[in-house]
């Protein structure tokens, strides 16, 4: 999963600063697909990028806003639930910025003071807390999950969602 968040993160400069992950599809592919080093842009726009990577028989596909909306709201960090279970998670400030050195990240947003937690990061927990044999995982982003924030994964009938002070993260997986 690194690997492909390397290759996602590739895109870099000025028409790719300040990028936000909207939606996200994971997939087990066939042993015959070849990896790819730089990612393939699959539609791009003023205001969206869909790029895809593959990586060891797996491939990730992310849509992108290049540009978030004029006068969006930037969430505040809500009180922090130091219980700590298999299906919750808190995302520290150390951890987001080991990620993104790791990964070749350089999205601001993720170097604030209190950085936004990367979708790639999220992606990683989710997929990392379900059984082994999914073949494809679809996420979609509602809310950002600031360092700090509590978040509980809960999943039923194929159904996956990451919540806390608000819902961030929903999608399906296959097995």
């Amino acid at each position: 999963m690194r690997e492909l968040a390397k290759i996602t993160a590739r895109l870099k400069g000025g028409e790719y600063d300040g990028v936000m992950i909207i939606k996200t599809v994971w997939k087990r592919e066939p042993e015959s697909v070849e990896n790819s080093f730089e990612p393939e842009i699959i539609k791009e726009n003023k205001r969206m990028l869909v790029c895809r990577a593959f990586y060891n028989n797996e491939s990730l596909t992310t849509t992108m806003l290049l540009h978030p909306a004029d006068g969006a709201v930037v969430p505040q960090v809500s009180e922090m639930d130091t219980e700590e279970g298999d299906n919750r998670a808190v995302f520290n400030r150390e951890d987001v910025l080991e990620f993104v050195a790791e990964v070749g990240d350089t999205n601001p947003i993720h170097q604030l003071e209190v950085p936004v937690v990367p979708g790639m990061l999220l992606l990683e927990y989710i997929k990392n807390h379900l059984p082994d044999n999914i073949k494809m995982l679809e996420l979609s982003f509602r809310n950002a999950v600031m360092a700090g924030d509590r978040v509980e994964m809960q999943t039923e009938g194929g159904q996956v969602s990451l919540t806390g002070r608000k819902e961030f993260v929903t999608g399906k997986y296959y097995e």
